[in-house]
């Protein structure tokens, strides 16, 4: 017996004999259109390949548990060749069967074009009762008698494939089997849809990542040798305008002498800033390792100071380091605790007023190296810009640029004279100081309160078993206490 079965609710109408099914019934042909629809809803699924697909065999192997049918399988019908996606009971058509071997067929040998033609369940209960003209090679090949198929359709309602069970001895399938296949095509195909729409797209913003990735890297390794080679031009610069300067050539005016002095002073800025820059070139988080060295604080902070000393002049400030007695002499990784200190003052320096005094202090906390960054103002008193505070607790937080930029967005602080490239450059500063600490073992953190004011306090462990020799833990020392704190 053979039947349709009602695609609703996968009941059964009255069951028709095989003798009104016509004896000369051609396979049912699909119109281009129909096909070329089926080849792009299988193409945008990912489905062309021969790859098993998880979600279709838990689906087909509910179906053999709860039926206990010999032979199952979920197929997508390309354009002339049935491919299975799920099987299961193929070895018990023989060892080594085609079928198994490639996990496909001719559509031609396939009885799925009746699902597909009407897009609903079809049954055969006996296939050697059916007309001698109907296709039914593959079911004489393989010694199969009954078929029960349900059509696999996507949430666009696409037909794209089967859901079929086949037995070598005839049975008769209810509606409650055609029912239960149905529910099982529908669960594996919106299972495999789910899975696409969460896996899919993070692939695709993988792939783009990496490759974005990859440009940073040529474009920073093309930025790191442009800066190289500024050295040499800038060389000359500061060569002729010492020559200049010494009057080598011949007295200058008072003018002349001015002006040769502001080129040289601005050259000397621009190779110290080249200089940082290649130094940053140096520091890898993610792939170099730490180099631990003698390191002492007090000629390193210098150094820095004196880097950004043109820079303070113009903002008018005042560069203040004082370093703890007798804790002077670290085991640390020069190169990134230099960064660490160049760029955390660099974000100071621009966040803080003029007329400020920024205080560095160095000290001993445990067995870690700990700096303190506040500012001294004699009008706004001590403590740190409310923009630097909102930086480091967006940073506490453990969140990145993007809730940095929000909060500060929130807080109005864009309204305070602060413009979006200008926070860029604060907080793009803070944010690697954040890392690198991270990466030297250690941590960014705010000290302080609302009354007394805050400082930057980064502390970084010393890079050996047993720190330099010192004698007690000292904390530093207490903010002066004053009427208010900057701004």
């Amino acid at each position: 017996m053979s039947f349709l079965v009602s695609p609703a609710h996968g009941l059964a109408p009255n069951d028709v004999t095989v003798d009104s099914w016509s004896a000369h019934r051609p396979l049912a042909v699909t119109s281009p259109h129909s096909t070329q629809e089926r080849l792009d809803a299988i193409a945008a699924l990912h489905l062309e390949d021969n790859r098993s697909i998880p979600a279709f065999e838990e689906a087909i192997q509910l179906v053999r548990d709860h039926l206990g049918i010999a032979i199952g399988w979920v197929s997508v019908v390309l354009a002339d060749t049935e491919v299975l996606k799920a099987t299961y009971g193929l070895s018990s058509l023989g060892l080594g069967n085609p079928l198994a071997e490639h996990r496909q067929l001719p559509l031609a040998d396939s009885l799925s074009p009746y699902v597909l033609d009407c897009q609903q369940p079809w049954a055969v209960a006996d296939a050697t009762q059916l007309p001698h003209h109907s296709p039914t090679a593959m079911m004489a090949t393989y010694g199969l008698a009954a078929y029960c198929a349900v059509p696999l359709i996507t949430s666009q309602h696409q037909c794209i494939g089967v859901l079929a069970v086949m037995d070598r001895q005839p049975r008769q399938f209810s509606a409650q089997d055609v029912s239960f296949l149905a529910m099982a095509a529908r669960w594996g195909m919106g299972e495999y849809e789910r899975q696409q729409a969460t896996t899919r797209p993070m692939s695709a913003a993988q792939t783009t990542q990496a490759e974005q990735a990859a440009v940073d890297a040529v474009r920073l390794h093309l930025i790191g040798q442009l800066i190289q080679d500024m050295r040499n031009p800038l060389t000359a610069v500061l060569g002729m305008t010492s020559m200049l300067g010494r009057e080598i050539y011949g007295p200058l005016t008072e003018k002349q002498r001015e002006y040769v002095e502001i080129v040289r002073t601005s050259s000397q800025t621009l190779m110290h800033q080249v200089d940082e820059m290649l130094d940053l070139g140096l520091i890898s988080p993610e792939t170099n390792k730490l180099v631990a060295a003698p390191v002492d604080i007090h000629r390193l902070g210098h150094q820095v100071l004196d880097t950004l000393a043109p820079l303070a002049e113009t903002l008018s400030q005042t560069l203040d380091l004082t370093v703890e007695p007798n804790q002077g002499l670290w085991i640390l990784d020069q190169h990134t605790v230099k960064q660490i200190l160049y760029h955390a003052v660099f974000s100071l320096m621009h966040m803080a007023s003029e007329n400020s005094i920024l205080r560095i202090h160095s000290s001993r906390k445990g067995q870690s190296l700990t700096l303190a960054l506040w500012v001294s103002n004699p009008w706004l008193g001590e403590g740190l810009p409310n923009s630097m505070i909102s930086l480091c607790q967006s940073l506490e937080q453990g969140d990145g640029c993007q809730r940095l930029e929000n909060d500060l967005y929130n807080q109005g602080l864009l309204g305070n004279g602060l413009t979006p490239a200008d926070l860029s450059k604060h907080w793009l500063g803070l944010l690697l100081c954040h890392h690198l600490a991270q990466h030297h073992g250690g941590h960014l953190r705010l000290q302080g309160s609302d009354e007394a004011g805050y400082r930057l306090v980064i502390a970084l462990p010393a890079l050996r078993s047993s720190p330099p020799r010192l004698d007690t833990d000292l904390i530093p020392p207490p903010l002066p206490s004053s009427p208010g704190k900057a701004g």
